[in-house]
């Protein structure tokens, strides 16, 4: 899915979304009833009309709450109700609506009413199963982990490797590959063979950066990890969030537009790092 928004010129880009609301003030109850929250509510219904449907009933609702995400983050900018609610909503909503879509399109193959042959329909719809828990589950949940609870830059996740540094930062591909994904299972879910191969290649483009990502990423989690406090490496607790005084200028998940949200380094913090 992919929102646009303002973040640090160098910081690569990638399909997630808004930036948090990073002033260290909890959530406000009038935070609920923010434009951006109320179109991502909007999201969440048009994905649970998509779940009790099928085939093009399914595209549908699907589809318009793809197309709901691509107003939420200008709303939060134009309406100044930039939010870590309205952030985590959005992450959140996208990689469950990803998720739905594959486990629907593995479902359509194996009920025989796809082009899929039935007699590679279980290696191909557990290949998309595989995606569900490779790309949108651990891929994505190790960035954020890295970005967001340990401060790593974005560029150090994998931006040696051509592919990776193609999907970040050049917007062609994003768009290209972000949409493709999507294409694809609604292609299978749909039965609608033209727009499944024509998503196909973009398909396998975005699970193969998503997996060089997180092949690359694996050696920088333990290396983090030896930065971790003894006490923390002892016990196995993990840092808590919000240790990095740099969230919010690095998203790899934030495409220019979302809402962005800068905080001053704090005194604290810059004594903790140095």
């Amino acid at each position: 899915f992919v929102s646009q928004a303002h973040s640090r010129p160098a910081a690569p880009q990638s399909c997630l979304s808004r930036a948090p609301d990073t002033s260290g003030h909890g959530m406000r109850f009038q935070e609920l009833f923010y434009v951006a929250n109320i179109i991502d509510y909007g999201r969440i219904i048009t994905l649970y009309w998509a779940v009790n449907s099928n085939g093009y009933e399914f595209a549908m609702w699907f589809s318009v709450s793809y197309a709901l995400d691509a107003f939420d983050g200008y709303a939060a900018r134009a309406l100044n109700q930039e939010s870590r609610l309205g952030y985590y909503l959005d992450m959140v909503i996208d990689r469950v609506a990803s998720c739905l879509c594959l486990h629907f399109a593995a479902k359509a193959v194996l009920s025989g009413a796809t082009f899929v042959p039935m007699t590679v329909a279980a290696p191909v719809a557990l290949m998309l199963r595989i995606l569900i828990v490779l790309v949108e589950l651990v891929a994505h949940g190790a960035v954020m982990f890295l970005s967001e609870v340990l401060g790593v830059h974005q560029k150090q996740m994998g931006y040696d490797y051509r592919i990776v540094r193609q999907y970040l930062s050049d917007k062609r591909f994003l768009g290209w590959a972000c949409f493709s994904f999507e294409g694809f299972g609604l292609g299978l879910i749909m039965n609608c063979t033209p727009l499944a191969l024509i998503s196909f290649p973009g398909f396998v483009f975005r699970a193969l950066a998503n997996i060089t990502r997180l092949i690359a990423i694996v050696p920088l989690m333990e290396k983090e990890k030896v930065k971790w406090p003894e006490e923390q490496r002892g016990d196995g607790e993990l840092p808590r969030r919000g240790s990095s005084d740099r969230l919010g200028h690095h998203r790899a998940a934030s495409p220019s537009g979302a809402q962005v949200v800068r905080r001053p380094r704090s005194s604290s913090n810059a004594s903790s790092r140095t």
